[in-house]
Formats: structure tokens, C-alpha cells, sequence
């Protein structure tokens, strides 16, 4: 065989290798095991064949598929340590509120303490409230001459200057002048215009109602005398205070022992009262007696 024979038989084995390759690269499912061509010892002056990587025309190409040396890697945010907290998020500044204070709440109002049930106290008559307890003798606080000037024991006498004179008080012993009992305290009118009276205070519960009662009698008159029965709640002394509410008798008959009541809400552990006798014009007559005096407790 020649030597040209033989370089177109080679030619066609190559050329039939590659098309076979081609074809395995298209068949999924089925690889080609690669064969090794075989090294022919040719003669030095044969032709050099074409290099296999050389474009075999009208073979199909194949794809070109990037070396993975050439592929860039995918970066990543690198994820940070577990044990390393993340820092916290950096907030824009702003300006810094008071803190609000909530308004101060009142406290509810605090109830009054009841008052502690107390039984009445017993009835306060009879004895220096009857005039019973004896007389004390003694001046008249104007010093005005005043004959056998004398006031019951557990009383107080007040006194107002009077015109041309001033009133005088004594013991009565006079049957016909004493409500009960032997005695009974008088104060004298006669022929003179004035004010007098007596007064004493009688132990009172808060908050308890009392009644107080009186009898008194004045001698006919061309002017008659005028009977006040005052209470101070308040315990106080002074019969010109504007603290004494003045009750005018209840009866008014003259020469005859006439009664009068009030009825009182006690404000303190005593209250004063006072008996007052007023003649208005200076005549003939008028002497004036009390008796029988009684504070009831009535209770709350």
C-alpha cells in the first residue's frame, strides 16, 4: 500500500472518531468510553496531522463550559460569632421628655369619729336647784347698800345698774312665795327700773337634748316684770354675751308662780342658764322670786 493510502485511511479513522465523539456528547443517557487513539510510528516526511482541538468543518460544535478555576466564588455576608452579641441599633437623638408626674390623689376624706353611746345622766333637781341648799350672804357687786343682800348656794348673781337704783337679792322664806320647799331666791323692783338675775351651770352630755324648766313669780305692777329664762351652750358666764340665748317666760301671769321650758342640744360637757327679771318702768311693786329648777336629759 502507499504511503497516500495510508494517510487517507488515517484521516478517515480520525474523522470517524470525532463524529462519534460528537455524537456521545449529545446522548444523555448512554456515555461513550474514550478511546485512546493508538500512536502510529509514521515516516518523519509524512505530513503533521491537524491537532484535534482545531474546528472540524461541518462537525457541530460543542458547548464551551467556563473552567470552575475561572468561576468566581458567591460571596456572603460573613454570619457573626454566636457568642459575640450583636451591637446595639444606633437611634437617631431626640430631645429628652419630663417625665410626666401623675397628679397627687387625695386622700378620701377621713369619717368623724362616732361618739362613744353614753346613758343620761340623772335628772338635776332639787337641793341647790330648789334653793334648798342655804343662802351665802354677801354685797352687792355694784356696791350699792343692800340690807340682808344673800344668794343661793350654787348660784351666781349679775347685777345691771338700774334707775334710781339697783336691784337687791335675798333669802324668801314666805310660804306664800316658795313653789316647794322652805325657800325660794328673791329680787327687788320696787319703785326702781332694773336688771338682775341669777345663773349656774348644769353637767351636760354632747350631743344629748336637754330640757330645762322654771318656775318663777313677780308682785303685781303698774309695770309688770318681764321673766327671761338665757343658755349659754358653751358654758360661758358672762350674761351680756352674745353666746346666751334669751327665752322670754312661757306664762305670764302676775302674782302667781308661772312655768317655762326650752328645750336644748347640748355642745359641751356644761351648759350656763340664767334667770333674769326686767322692770321697765320705776313704780310701785314688781318684787320677783324663782324656784324649782330642773335639767332633764332627754338623750341623743
Amino acid at each position: 500500500m502507499s504511503t497516500r493510502r495510508i494517510w487517507i485511511a488515517f484521516l478517515v479513522f480520525l474523522l470517524g472518531m470525532g463524529v462519534t465523539q460528537c455524537r456521545s456528547a449529545n446522548l444523555p443517557t448512554t456515555p461513550t468510553p474514550v478511546q485512546t487513539p493508538l500512536s502510529l510510528l509514521l515516516p518523519t516526511s509524512t505530513l503533521t496531522p491537524t491537532p484535534t482541538d482545531q474546528p472540524i468543518p461541518g462537525a457541530t460544535p460543542l458547548p464551551t463550559q467556563p473552567s470552575p478555576q475561572t468561576m468566581a466564588p458567591a460571596t456572603y455576608p460573613p454570619e457573626p460569632a454566636a457568642d459575640t452579641p450583636a451591637p446595639p441599633a444606633q437611634l437617631p437623638p431626640t430631645e429628652e421628655t419630663p417625665p410626666t408626674e401623675a397628679p397627687p390623689t387625695e386622700a378620701p376624706p377621713a369619717e368623724a369619729p362616732q361618739p362613744t353611746a353614753r346613758p343620761p345622766l340623772a335628772a338635776q333637781q332639787g337641793g341647790e336647784w330648789d334653793m334648798e341648799a342655804g343662802f351665802a350672804p354677801g354685797f352687792s357687786p355694784l356696791g350699792e347698800t343692800c340690807p340682808g343682800w344673800a344668794v343661793a348656794n350654787g348660784w351666781q348673781a349679775f347685777v345691771a345698774p338700774g334707775d334710781p337704783a339697783s336691784s337687791c337679792l335675798n333669802e324668801n322664806k314666805n310660804p306664800d312665795n316658795v313653789r316647794s320647799g322652805q325657800r325660794s331666791q328673791e329680787l327687788t323692783y320696787d319703785f326702781i327700773h332694773a336688771e338682775a338675775g341669777i345663773y349656774r351651770q348644769a353637767q351636760t352630755i354632747p350631743g344629748h337634748r336637754y330640757r330645762i324648766e322654771a318656775w318663777g313669780k313677780h308682785i303685781r305692777s303698774a309695770s309688770p316684770v318681764e321673766l327671761f329664762l338665757g343658755v349659754d351652750l358653751g358654758g360661758g358666764q358672762d350674761w351680756r354675751a352674745a353666746s346666751v340665748t334669751w327665752h322670754p317666760w312661757a306664762e305670764t301671769q302676775e302674782d302667781a308662780w308661772v312655768h317655762t321650758q326650752v328645750v336644748v342640744r347640748a355642745q359641751a360637757e356644761a351648759l350656763t342658764l340664767f334667770l333674769k327679771g326686767y322692770h321697765p318702768l320705776a313704780v310701785q311693786g314688781g318684787a320677783t322670786l324663782f324656784d324649782d329648777v330642773r335639767v332633764i336629759d332627754l338623750g341623743p
